[in-house]
């Protein structure tokens, strides 16, 4: 999904190495990324390996980071091709990405571009 992706939008309460990594290789290609993060990431990405990652985009113009003040158990990422969304079970409060939703329909994608921009505003 994000490999395909023409640009990237995203809400994140998690940090994976892999996730960095993809996104990482696509802000260097020049794709458009906008990314927001909670404060317990924010924590995490100021750690080896995420913060040598992040000095690499630091310069770059198509790659926007911020962090919102709340947090929050979601996983988001809207492509021009896709929408995943992922929320943390009830019970536990652990993701369960057998549970997440996936669409390719477009009306879904838009969807997920109004909801990025609702969090986006409230930064």
């Amino acid at each position: 999904m994000i490999e395909e992706a023409d640009y990237i939008l995203g809400i994140s309460s998690i940090a994976t190495e892999e996730y960095a990594e993809c996104i990482s290789k696509k802000v260097l290609e020049g794709v458009t990324v906008n990314i927001i993060i909670t404060p317990q990431v924010a924590e995490i990405l100021k750690q080896h390996p995420y913060s040598e990652k992040l000095n690499l985009l630091h310069n770059c113009d198509t790659f926007k980071l911020n962090s919102i003040d709340k947090n929050f158990k979601m996983g988001l990422i809207v492509t021009n091709k896709c929408l995943s969304l992922t929320l943390a079970r009830k019970e536990t409060g652990r993701y369960d990405i057998t549970n997440g939703l996936i669409s390719f329909n477009p009306k879904a994608i838009r969807w997920g571009e109004r909801l990025f921009e609702y969090y986006n505003d409230h930064l």
